[in-house]
């Protein structure tokens, strides 16, 4: 059984979704969990939901003094930082023509700027205690393109490139840097485009089916990956990523081959 007795985490993004699925898949695994989002009233939310292993801290991942009050805090209290999971993101759906420049601009600040800040706020802590395990949640679009997604996939190829070097870059301190690609995740961040989407219905739910596995990731399964790199029983295993896509990107699936 997978444990993290006695390890501190960070989530950020933990106040719904993905990140309040990791936040509690942590807790259950014996982590103290910081569950670190931008919005207050549901962070705290999740938190009293999560119980007393969790607290929740209020932080705009684009903001660099957040980052170092937030590592500071929590040195002050429990005096050690063991995993930090950067699962904050935004999405931007919209044509290249149609998306301007600065909304381009505020999905690389918080999907990638964010991840970037986090790691070097923690790597301090890490390397001073000679482990430590960074997790970031980025996307099957991080692995393959998907039309009208220019910013939201720009921002998670980068991440990826962002694990790999700093991988190589912390590995020799005994920090691990990972990443993981789901093909879903928090399904609120459609929400702006869902009346739109509802005119080519059947497109989206074939895309889904076209896969090994059909249908939507659960989250669970994105949250037990994210345990896994976080834990020793991924001791050696560093700067890769890990698709949780229900076998998307191994290839097209065409059911009247089956039949062959």
């Amino acid at each position: 059984m997978i444990t993290l007795e006695d390890q501190v985490a960070i989530v950020t993004g933990a106040a719904r979704g993905v990140g309040a699925t990791i936040a509690r898949t942590l807790v259950d695994a014996g982590a103290m969990v910081v569950c670190a989002d931008i919005r207050d009233d549901a962070g705290e939310g999740t938190v009293a939901e999560l119980g007393p292993q969790a607290r929740f801290h209020h932080l705009d991942v684009t903001d660099e003094a957040n980052w170092t009050n937030l590592v500071q805090a929590i040195m002050a209290d429990y005096g050690r930082i063991d995993v930090l999971v950067n699962n904050a993101a935004i999405l931007h759906v919209g044509t290249l023509e149609s998306t301007p420049a600065d909304t381009f601009r505020a999905v690389q600040d918080v999907n990638t700027t964010g991840p970037f800040l986090g790691t070097k706020a923690v790597a301090g802590p890490m390397k001073d205690a000679g482990r430590g395990s960074i997790v970031h949640v980025a996307s099957i679009d991080g692995l393959v393109g998907l039309n009208a997604l220019s910013a939201y996939t720009a921002s998670k190829w980068a991440l990826r490139g962002l694990a790999r070097a700093t991988a190589l870059e912390l590995g020799r301190s005994g920090i691990r840097v990972n990443t993981v690609c789901p093909a879903s995740g928090n399904a609120t961040m459609f929400a702006p485009w869902f009346e739109q989407m509802t005119e080519f219905l059947q497109q989206t739910e074939d895309y889904l089916e076209n896969r090994a596995i059909p249908g939507g990731v659960p989250i669970q399964s994105i949250a037990n990956a994210v345990l896994y790199l976080t834990s020793d029983a991924s001791s050696h295993v560093t700067g890769i990523d890990i698709p949780i896509d229900g076998g998307a990107t191994a290839g097209h699936f065409i059911p009247g081959f089956n039949t062959i």
